[in-house]
């Protein structure tokens, strides 16, 4: 069985899940349900970074509550220690506060905002504590600019689904799912957060439930007896 169409797959998760989905499942939608501007955004992507939305959004919160809305200047103020000790829930807290007072002092809303996307990746690249998906979270849910990024659940589901080989190289993957589904932003958007609702829910590193799987009459299942 060959790997099906990203369409197809789309199309089933979405009658499974629904759309939207709830804000407090990603992280950056709960930034932008509260109203926070594309450096606060930023910042709640940067919480995310190896840890689950749940502690992700708890440290956002406390952040939020601790430096006055995320008042650009109450965070510069902020020592390291300080910031270490509000996010220390979402783990890795020392490089997440470098990497949010690196955020705060060389940028503002309207370069997020306004600066061509390109080169913008490569600005935030250069931060340390920032990665491509990073980058790909915030161009694809703050500046709406058709990217892809893969996170660990998006990578196990493509696997399995038999759309990218084990171990393919992250830009490797963002470039063919992007060939696949165009320059579709909301096409994109939705699968990247249908994925991950996917692989938390049914399509788990563990012991999957295909017989629970939308997809299971069209998955190869590659991997999957692997363990």
């Amino acid at each position: 069985m060959g790997a099906p169409r990203l369409r197809e797959v789309l199309r089933r998760l979405e009658k499974t899940y629904g759309w939207p989905p709830e804000a407090r499942e990603f992280t950056a939608m709960l930034a932008k349900a509260k109203g926070l501007g594309p450096l606060g955004t930023l910042i709640a992507i940067v919480l995310t970074q190896n840890t689950n939305d749940r502690n992700a959004n708890v440290a956002l919160e406390r952040l939020y509550e601790i430096s006055d809305g995320l008042s650009m200047e109450r965070l510069r103020a902020m020592s390291l220690e300080e910031i270490a000790e509000v996010i220390r829930v979402s783990g890795m807290q020392r490089q997440k506060a470098r990497t949010i007072k690196a955020l705060v002092e060389r940028f503002d809303e309207a370069t997020l905002l306004n600066e061509d996307p390109e080169v913008l990746a490569q600005e935030l690249l250069s931060v340390p504590g920032i990665g491509p998906k990073t980058v790909d979270v915030f161009l694809l849910m703050v500046r709406g600019y058709p990217t892809f990024p893969i996170d660990t659940h998006c990578r196990r589901v493509l696997t399995r689904l038999g759309f990218i080989r084990r171990g393919e190289r992250y830009e490797a993957i963002r470039e063919a799912v992007i060939k696949e589904l165009g320059r579709d932003r909301e096409a994109l958007l939705r699968l990247h957060t249908l994925l991950i609702t996917h692989g938390r829910r049914v399509c788990t590193a563990r012991r999957p439930r295909c017989g629970e799987c939308p997809l299971s009459d069209i998955c190869p299942k590659v991997g999957v007896d692997e363990g």
